[in-house]
């Protein structure tokens, strides 16, 4: 099957549905009512289709998190609202991301060679780099949610909300750009080589009415923010990527959370200075 099939086939209404179900399944905790029948191969075609819906389940997170930050700016000081919700979106999706910062962490800070760093970074144990990332990066995030709070609740909801889509779009990005590294095992590794420049566009428009508020709210911060985004995605394809010869789950998780980080900064900045 060629990747554009692979990308957008079976056009009846049950594949797409099964496909977005597939992605809620790979990017939350979500129960989702597992098909008893499927072989491990149609499980993989249909994680191949998923990465479409990945910016939407993003996006969907994203709400789950502003609703969260929003209702309890009713009773809680805006520092607390945030650390409620970014705790809830690391029981929503698992810690997925976070856990993925950490290993990158780990491994960039604690190996010398592309061996080590790869093999720091399939051991699920935090060191010293990763535990230090993992503060800062909450952190920061934390503070800016406070911050995105404190200006409204329009500044809040679309701030995370794009953030969080965005930074599955780039994901897709990433996948295109990258190749995995075929060594090692892993539904990164069977999902990435196949996604086509197709998916990526066709994510960004399906997705444009969760972030296009944020544009419209300031133009210039949004622009400003993705700018950096891509500048920062650059930097890491060629600094870290490069580093390990290709790329693996958690480094796609990483780099989504930077680019969440770096939206989220973004926004803040132009509250501060706007």
């Amino acid at each position: 099957m060629s990747n554009l099939e692979t990308t957008i086939a079976d056009d009846d209404a049950t594949s797409w549905w099964r496909d977005f179900c597939t992605a809620v399944q790979f990017l939350t905790r979500i129960p989702i009512p597992h098909d008893g029948d499927a072989t491990p191969e149609s499980y993989t075609h249909s994680l191949r289709r998923s990465v479409l819906f990945f910016p939407l389940v993003g996006g969907l997170i994203g709400l789950a998190t502003a609703a969260v930050a929003l209702t309890t700016s009713i009773g809680f000081s805006p520092l607390v609202c945030g650390f409620l919700a970014i705790g809830m979106e690391a029981l929503l999706t698992g810690a997925f991301h976070e856990d993925a910062l950490a290993d990158t962490c780990d491994a960039l800070g604690g190996g010398w060679t592309r061996e080590q760093v790869l093999e720091i970074m399939k051991d699920s144990r935090l060191g010293t780099y990763g535990t230090l990332g993992l503060v800062v990066g909450v952190g920061v995030r934390v503070a800016a949610t406070a911050t995105l709070l404190s200006a409204g609740w329009m500044w809040a909801m679309a701030s995370i909300v794009a953030a969080s889509t965005l930074a599955r779009i780039a994901i897709i990005g990433m996948m295109i750009s990258t190749p995995p590294i075929t060594s090692r095992q892993s539904q990164a590794k069977d999902i990435s080589g196949m996604q086509t420049t197709r998916t990526l566009i066709v994510s960004t428009l399906m997705t444009m009415p969760l972030w296009v508020g944020w544009f419209w709210l300031s133009p210039m911060t949004a622009c400003g923010s993705t700018l950096a985004a891509f500048i920062m995605l650059l930097w890491f394809r060629h600094k870290i990527l490069s580093r390990v010869q290709g790329t693996t789950g958690d480094l796609l998780g990483c780099s989504a959370f930077l680019v969440q980080l770096v939206i989220l900064m973004g926004s803040t900045w132009s509250i501060r200075h706007g």
